[in-house]
């Protein structure tokens, strides 16, 4: 009798188990299939940029021995997504520099990381900032790098790193040398050093501070030294200013070797740095005087270097190729437009755009409020939202003296019941890309730009101002927009904005479309397009095949009459989607409270939206108990709990059949 009850019962446990394994499955893939934005970074660890976090930042910068160099950027910023093959190259040009210098970069889109980029003041994107040795918490003293170009941002880090005091021994002597002896050089390096060299240079020439850099890890063995043309001490060396740059070694007994570059004999494009840096190579394996050198550092790079051309050059063959022609010509898009799209932009926009600029005064303040006030008279958005961006209006003019973006962004969190914004985690719909890092905000601001000049139409019954809706755009994006790059040239884009034509109450609509037609046009092709959503000329034919003209070469113009017709239905408040704001809610389970979706934002860690249906809900609370209880067990556990349970299975079934027999 008890083996049967072992067996029954074993039974029961092992579906039991198989049923949380699946749980645990289906926890794991719906995590993989959305990821969250703290997952999302441009780079990955085969670009040698540390990726930085909210997590580890503090960890890794503050107090380190070396110094760093930090892009803050955003995952949605396209001028980021661009710049982002630059950074890669100055963080593989810069890969032998690492005892002195790490390159990193965070992403700010991020929640996680947020906090940290407004505490290093990060108003626009992609901003490089120069971290130096040391550097605790409280002290921190950031400098921006504007440079834009891989070199140019070289070169502004050596700067950087030249003004650092020298407090560390292997950090490189940056300062040239003047009347020092040869005594005195070898006197000023460690007692372990085996080599000595002297590279003389033009005084504003970068190549001995990089090629210090490039053999900084050898500092124990090899003290390098530089010194310029307006210095005594190349005097020393007996040759023309025609010669310059030169190389030379110091040997022991303080005579001295000029070391050859072979530079007459190279292509002049490999650069004074590359040249210096094979010859002392080589130089060093003839003489063996440096022990454990290698040149894994000089391959990674090498390899890192065709790594990266080769990615760009598949990636520019791809986008050329007549694929993409063909996803374009065929492309689908979305009949509707998505009110969760509007609102996950505005929530993005106001809790974190916006309260990154650390003083919202004077005309920023002034195209703050125009811009609240277009978006109450034509934002076609549901009354909690409509009462929510009132209360603010009416909350920002009561700061007339302007407010800070700490400020606002209190303001900004402030919900009741009737009136909130709510915020999902910048989830989109329509808007989302292939990627974490494609369309999204921008995306859902392109979108609310059209719909308001729509709306201003079919709301406005008597007279428009035209100029109303992208004068309001215009100066939000000069003062709140975090990509610069992308806002400049929206400015060029708009320098015409004062001669649209008042007696056209369209002419907001059009204006627009065609801006952002121009504006898909440039960007086709280009390295941060998401290659499922191509950026084409709206609307396709696909949406309105009437819009289209083909004149006799074949080339494809819009009807502008047909065009509009179009515009006016696709952006209308008819024709948003609610079905993901209205359908959705919270419920308390200890209250069984209906609360409004971003109500109080700590219950959407706690609670579990569900569709609202009239249907009674029952131990709602302890089957969710019961399921976050096993989440919280890795899935190998389970895994484990299967076998375990099989096996002694077998073992109550071998042992029954041993008694019957």
């Amino acid at each position: 009798m008890k083996s049967l009850f072992i067996d029954k019962y074993s039974d029961a446990f092992c579906w039991y188990f198989i049923l949380l394994i699946i749980i645990g499955v289906i926890r794991q893939t719906s995590s993989a299939v959305v990821p969250s934005q703290n997952s999302v970074s441009l780079y990955t660890d085969n670009d040698k940029v540390i990726i930085l976090t909210g997590q580890n930042f503090s960890l890794l910068v503050y107090e380190s021995n070396t110094a760093w160099l930090i892009e803050f950027y955003a995952s949605w910023c396209g001028h980021c997504q661009s710049y982002a093959n630059t950074y890669r190259e100055v963080a593989i040009d810069t890969w032998g520099w690492k005892t002195v210098v790490r390159i990193g970069a965070i992403n700010c889109y991020a929640d996680e990381n947020s906090a940290l980029c407004e505490q290093h003041k990060i108003e626009t994107y992609p901003t490089l900032r120069f971290i130096e040795p040391r550097t605790t918490m409280n002290t921190s003293k950031t400098i921006t790098i504007t440079a834009t170009d891989a070199k140019g941002v070289e070169r502004e880090l050596i700067k950087k790193l030249v003004d650092v005091n020298r407090i560390e021994k292997s950090w490189p002597q940056f300062i040239p040398v003047s009347r020092a002896s040869f005594d005195d050089l070898f006197n000023r390096s460690p007692p372990s050093v085996k080599l000595l060299l002297v590279i003389i240079e033009k005084r504003d020439d970068f190549t001995g501070s990089q090629i210090m850099l490039d053999f900084s890890k050898y500092y124990e063995q090899l003290a390098i030294f530089r010194t310029t043309t307006d210095k005594k001490l190349w005097y020393k060396f007996q040759i023309n200013t025609t010669d310059i740059p030169a190389l030379f070694a110091i040997l022991p007994n303080r005579t001295i070797e000029k070391i050859k570059t072979k530079q007459e004999n190279t292509n002049e494009n490999i650069g004074n740095r590359n040249l210096f840096n094979y010859a002392i190579r080589s130089y060093i394996r003839q003489r063996k005087c440096v022990e454990n050198f290698d040149d894994r550092d000089l391959e990674e790079i090498i390899l890192s270097r065709n790594a990266l051309k080769n990615a760009e050059t598949k990636l520019i063959s791809y986008k050329n190729s007549a694929q993409i022609n063909l996803r374009v010509n065929n492309i689908i898009i979305n009949q509707k437009i998505s009110m969760i799209d509007f609102e996950t932009a505005l929530s993005y926009m106001f809790r974190r755009e916006i309260p990154r600029i650390q003083e919202i005064r004077g005309e920023a303040y002034d195209a703050l409020i125009h811009w609240l006030v277009v978006l109450i008279k034509y934002f076609p958005g549901r009354e909690p939202v409509m009462n929510y961006l009132k209360e603010l209006l009416s909350t920002v003019k009561e700061q007339s003296n302007g407010l800070t973006g700490k400020q606002f962004h209190e303001l900004a969190d402030l919900n009741t019941t009737s009136s909130y914004l709510p915020n999902n985690n910048f989830r989109y719909k329509y808007c989302a890309g292939s990627s974490p890092t494609h369309r999204g905000y921008p995306c859902g601001l392109w979108i609310l730009f059209h719909t308001l000049t729509v709306s201003q139409v079919q709301t406005e019954l008597v007279q428009i101002n035209t100029i109303e809706i992208p004068s309001a755009i215009k100066k939000f994006l000069k003062h709140f927009f975090g990509c610069r790059h992308c806002c400049e040239n929206f400015m060029k884009e708009t320098k015409d904005i004062n001669q649209l034509d008042s007696n056209n109450k369209y002419a907001a609509i059009i204006y627009l479309w065609e801006i952002h037609n121009r504006v898909n046009k440039r960007l086709h092709g280009d390295i941060t397009e998401d290659l499922q959503h191509p950026k084409i000329q709206f609307p396709p034919k696909s949406l309105c095949s009437n819009c289209h003209l083909t004149n006799k070469n074949g080339d494809s113009n819009f009807d502008e009459s047909t065009t509009l017709k179009f515009l006016l239905r696709y952006y209308s408040k008819e024709n948003i989607d609610l079905s993901l704001v209205e359908n959705l809610t919270i419920i308390d389970d200890n209250k069984q409270n209906r609360i409004p979706r971003n109500e109080h934002q700590t219950l959407i860690d706690k609670y579990t939206m569900i569709e609202i249906t009239n249907e009674p809900k029952k131990n709602v609370g302890f089957i969710r108990s019961l399921i976050s209880i096993f989440q919280s067990f890795p899935w190998y556990f389970f895994i484990l709990v299967l076998v375990i349970i099989f096996v002694r299975r077998g073992y109550y079934k071998g042992k029954r059949k041993r008694y019957t027999l």
